[in-house]
């Protein structure tokens, strides 16, 4: 029983250690008017990005392809259909960043031996490592004024060496994070 006990708590402790690995938040203007507007949306359309933000967006052909798809399908399950931009209820655009983190760690050994009042070594190691973390981005506009109504966000550490198949799990589950957060309720 015991020892059954023991392996579940590992597993949870897996679990949420591979959960905290993401964090997502949502931010989103909260008037009533933008509120009511997103209530009514069903339509929506792809900013389309032009040379100026070409410059500020991080636009990978292949990543590209990866958050569309990702972003359309989320959509698309929750009942917005994509049109025009001209006959769209909002505008869906993404950026997306990277950042070098670096991590600190300190390992401690000690080992030898005393006599008397000599002895006993001790020693502490501290190992530094960089590694890339990503964010990603998603922004809901309105086509009238222009202005953001709501934006999801995700954080996470990229990976070392990875294939096409895990790049594209890691943004399906990016976007799948953030657009839990839409459309708002009053919870969230």
């Amino acid at each position: 029983m015991l020892r059954n006990r023991h392996w579940l708590v590992c597993c949870l402790a897996l679990i949420l250690a591979g959960c905290a690995s993401q964090r997502v938040d949502w931010d989103y203007d909260m008037s009533a008017k933008a509120r009511q507007q997103m209530a009514g949306w069903k339509t929506y359309a792809w900013l389309p990005v032009d040379q100026e933000q070409s410059s500020v967006y991080h636009l990978d052909g292949l990543q590209d392809r990866r958050v569309r798809a990702a972003v359309n399908r989320d959509l698309q399950a929750k009942g917005f259909r994509e049109v025009k931009q001209s006959d769209a209820d909002f505008l869906v655009n993404y950026l997306s960043k990277t950042k070098t983190r670096r991590e600190e760690n300190q390992v401690s050994t000690s080992l030898g031996y005393g006599y008397s009042s000599w002895g006993m070594g001790f020693q502490t190691e501290t190992r530094v490592r960089d590694y890339e973390e990503g964010s990603l981005m998603v922004d809901f506009i309105d086509p009238a004024s222009k202005e953001l109504v709501w934006r999801g966000r995700s954080q996470a550490r990229i990976p070392d060496r990875s294939t096409p198949e895990k790049r594209t799990e890691q943004i399906n589950k990016a976007v799948d994070a953030i657009l839990k957060g839409f459309p708002p309720t009053s919870g969230s």
